[in-house]
C-alpha cells in the first residue's frame, strides 16, 4: 500500500481567507465574552463545548511501531502522563436532554518533547488531541464557520421547531444565500450536520471518537481516533430522568473499573477520495485501515467533586498545541488555530483563570 506523503499536499489558497479568517476570529471573541449574560452561569463559557462532563487521569503509551507507523512523538515507545476531558458539543449550559448527543473527547499528554506549534507557548510541553464522537465534520472554510457557528448557536432548538428547521437547513445549505446555484451548496457539510442527529445518548466511555480534520503524520497524512476496549456497565444514558446523565454515568463508570481505548491512526492513500479539505467527506477503509499506534488507560478513581468540573472547565484543549511532525492541514484547521487560541484568551480573561499549562496531570487534578 502506497501513502501519500506530505509534501505532496497542497493547501488551498483563497485571496479572501485572511478577511473572512478575522471576522470569525472577531465574531467568537465577542460570543465568548456575550456568553456570560447568555448563559447565566457568572462566567465566560466557550462557544462550543461548553457543557463540560469530567476530567479524568489518564497515561498514553505508545506501541513498539514499524515503518510508516512509527513517525513524530510515535516514534518510539513511551508512556506519556495525561488527562481526558469529555464535553457536550453544544455551546449551552443546559439539561442533556436540551442539548444533543455530539460529545467530545481532548485528550492532553505531558513532558511531550519538542516545540509546540503555538506561537505563543512555544516551550509547552503538552500536546493536545481533539476528537469527537463522529466520523465527519460540517464545515471547510473560514466563510462556513462565521455562519455555521452562528447558526449552531441555535441548535438543537432550531431543529425541533417545525417552522424553524425548515429556514435553519436552508440558511445552512445556502450559507444564508451567499451561495447562489445548487452547485456551490453545502450538499456534504449539510449531510455530515444529519449525521450527528443520528448519534446515540451512551456512556462518554463507549463512543469511537474521530478527529476533525487531518494532520500531518511525520512524512505522511493521516486522521487519528480513539477505540473503546473495555466494557462499559452504565451503557444507557437516560436523560429524561436525570438532567446530568452524561456525567453522572461518567462518574459511576470511572468509580467502578479501570477503562482503555486503542488510539489509531489512518493514513492517507489517495487525496481525491480522502480529500483533507472536506471533512465532510468519510475516508474508506477499503483504502486504508485503521492501525493501532498507542493505548490510552483510564485507571479506576473518583471524579464525582465540583472540583473536577472546574479543573475540567480550566483546561485548554486545541488541534495546535502539537509538534510540527503533526501539524493540523486544511483551512478549517487552520482557522480553529486562531479561533481556538482567541476563545481561550478571552475566556481565562474573564472568569480569572490564569492561562498556563500545567506540569502532569496531578498539578492539573490536584
Amino acid at each position: 500500500m502506497e501513502f501519500v506523503r506530505f509534501e505532496t499536499y497542497r493547501p488551498i489558497e483563497r485571496p479572501t481567507y485572511q478577511q473572512e479568517l478575522d471576522e470569525v476570529v472577531q465574531q467568537v471573541a465577542d460570543r465568548t465574552r456575550g456568553s456570560v449574560e447568555r448563559q447565566k452561569a457568572g462566567r465566560a463559557v466557550r462557544t462550543a463545548h461548553g457543557k463540560t462532563y469530567g476530567l479524568v487521569k489518564a497515561t498514553v503509551t505508545v506501541s513498539e511501531l514499524e515503518g510508516p507507523y512509527a513517525q513524530g512523538i510515535f516514534a518510539e515507545p513511551v508512556t506519556y502522563d495525561a488527562v481526558v476531558r469529555y464535553s457536550n458539543g453544544l455551546g449551552h449550559l443546559r439539561a442533556d436532554s436540551l442539548l444533543g448527543a455530539a460529545c467530545g473527547m481532548g485528550i492532553k499528554m505531558f513532558g511531550v518533547p519538542g516545540t509546540s506549534l503555538l506561537a505563543d507557548e512555544p516551550e509547552a510541553t503538552t500536546f493536545d488531541l481533539n476528537l469527537i464522537n463522529n466520523k465527519v465534520f460540517f464545515a471547510n472554510t473560514a466563510y462556513d464557520y462565521m455562519v455555521i457557528e452562528e447558526l449552531f448557536s441555535e441548535l438543537p432548538d432550531a431543529l425541533v421547531n417545525p417552522a424553524r428547521r425548515k429556514s435553519w437547513m436552508g440558511e445552512f445549505l445556502t450559507r444564508r444565500g451567499t451561495l447562489e446555484t445548487a452547485d456551490e451548496w453545502l450538499w456534504d457539510e449539510l449531510f455530515a450536520m444529519l449525521s450527528f442527529t443520528r448519534v446515540q445518548r451512551q456512556n462518554l466511555l463507549s463512543y469511537t471518537y474521530n478527529s476533525m480534520g487531518a494532520f500531518r503524520y511525520g512524512d505522511h497524512v493521516a486522521k487519528l481516533r480513539t477505540v473503546p476496549v473495555t466494557p462499559v456497565d452504565h451503557l444507557e444514558v437516560d436523560v429524561q430522568a436525570d438532567g446530568e446523565a452524561f456525567r453522572n454515568t461518567l462518574v459511576a463508570e470511572t468509580a467502578e473499573r479501570d477503562h482503555a481505548f486503542e488510539l489509531q491512526v489512518q493514513l492517507n492513500t489517495d487525496l481525491t477520495r480522502m480529500p483533507v479539505d472536506n471533512t465532510s467527506v468519510e475516508w474508506p477503509e477499503q483504502l486504508s485501515p485503521w492501525v493501532g499506534v498507542a493505548r490510552i488507560d483510564i485507571p479506576r478513581q473518583d471524579i464525582g467533586g465540583a472540583d473536577n468540573l472546574t479543573a475540567a472547565d480550566g483546561t485548554s484543549i486545541t488541534p495546535w498545541r502539537v509538534r510540527e511532525d503533526h501539524r493540523p492541514i486544511g483551512e478549517i484547521q487552520r482557522v480553529r488555530e486562531e479561533v481556538y487560541r482567541r476563545s481561550s484568551v478571552e475566556r481565562h480573561r474573564l472568569n480569572g483563570q490564569p492561562r498556563v499549562e500545567p506540569r502532569s496531570s496531578a498539578e492539573l487534578l490536584s
